[in-house]
């Protein structure tokens, strides 16, 4: 049984009531004096014992202090553990809902014909907002083929532009060496600009009443439309997941929690579970709503699957993390993996690659090779 398992307080809790009884009742009952003196005794301290074990198995269960027994002894690597909270594993792929996407049976040329990177600038028709958009393309990508890829659309931290992807998340390195193996199905990974313009901090939220900066709608509308109108993409939501780290993380959750017709999955590595606004820019100054992701998925939690990654050490992403995986309900399920240490840093994201993908080809059929 593990360390986060609902079962064990129960299973301890129990045992506590048992020895009370056996204290209450007085048996067993030696008959030689100094044996039934070692008997009480005996039990007086496992009673005490048990009683300590569920106070802080409790305090673990609301704070998260250890993810895993061998977290509590101190083995084990620093990706120390797992809790899997609430929910089908593979709701994201199992819940049928209409989609949102569109094909078009004849696709635009490439801008750099032969080359796995594309860059695009673009418009969205809903939004209004204009951006980059940057494509690594699968080996092998023959937009002459009928042949259709799976989709990460790929969201950078900030400050962070749509190449800060390649870096924090090894995209040409770790990441295509597991797609090379065959870890996961090779996808186009989408790497738009995040904030119009680059330098405001917008959360990836639109502002009520499109008096605003609509950047929910362009990450979530308009960029998967233009890619399933310029680029050979599975048009299913179980072919379609958000990624991102630290912000981008943020993002990620928050595109899939709210449009899952799109998305069936979301990846977040020290992502957290509101807007954290800057001094510059806040549209939400009447209450951010369904933005607050633990509220959505305590009152109305979508058929998506999330796998969340932080470090015990972050002092804004692991604490959100706990709070948010209280909040989980059926028919949304999340992943959680807790580093021991690692802060808030990038260079914690490609050891754990290989667990994500792996998570990813399980959750979503679409990515599965």
């Amino acid at each position: 049984m593990g360390l986060t398992d609902a079962g064990l307080p129960v299973v301890v809790g129990v045992l506590a009531v048992v020895v009370f009884v056996l204290v209450a009742v007085g048996w067993p009952h030696p008959r030689r004096k100094p044996w039934r003196i070692a008997v009480r005794a005996g039990q007086a301290l496992l009673l005490n014992g048990l009683v300590l074990l569920l106070a802080g198995v409790l305090m673990n269960d609301q704070y998260l202090f250890y993810v895993s027994w061998a977290d509590l002894f101190g083995s084990g690597s620093e990706q120390v553990g797992h809790v899997v909270t609430a929910g089908d594993p593979h709701a994201g792929g199992s819940v049928r809902l209409r989609g949102a996407l569109h094909g078009s049976a004849v696709l635009p040329p490439l801008p750099s014909p032969g080359q796995r990177v594309q860059t695009y600038t673009v418009t969205g028709k809903q939004s209004g907002l204009t951006g980059e958009v940057l494509v690594l393309l699968p080996k092998g990508y023959d937009p002459a083929k009928a042949t259709t890829y799976p989709v990460i659309e790929s969201l950078s931290g900030y400050p962070g532009t749509p190449r800060s992807n390649f870096r924090g998340f090894a995209l040409d390195t770790t990441f295509q060496d597991l797609v090379d193996r065959h870890a996961v199905r090779a996808p186009i990974i989408v790497m738009p600009q995040i904030n119009t313009p680059n330098s405001l901090d917008t959360e990836c939220v639109n502002a009520p009443g499109r008096t605003g900066l609509q950047t929910e709608t362009w990450l979530a509308r308009d960029v998967p439309a233009w890619a399933a109108a310029h680029l050979r993409v599975s048009l299913q939501r179980t072919s379609w997941a958000a990624m991102g780290f630290s912000y981008g993380g943020w993002c990620a959750t928050m595109l899939a929690m709210h449009h899952p017709d799109t998305y069936g999955a979301a990846m977040s590595l020290m992502g957290y579970f509101r807007p954290e606004f800057g001094p510059a820019y806040d549209p939400l100054t009447k209450g951010v709503g369904n933005y607050d992701l633990a509220h959505l998925a305590r009152t109305g939690a979508p058929p998506v699957s999330l796998w969340l990654m932080a470090s015990k050490d972050d002092p804004t992403a692991y604490p959100q993390l706990v709070a948010f995986l209280k909040s989980v309900r059926a028919p949304m399920s999340v992943t959680s993996v807790v580093l021991r240490t690692g802060g808030h840093r990038v260079d914690t994201i490609p050891p754990v690659l290989p667990e994500m993908l792996s998570w990813l080809r399980g959750a979503l059929p679409g990515f599965t090779p």
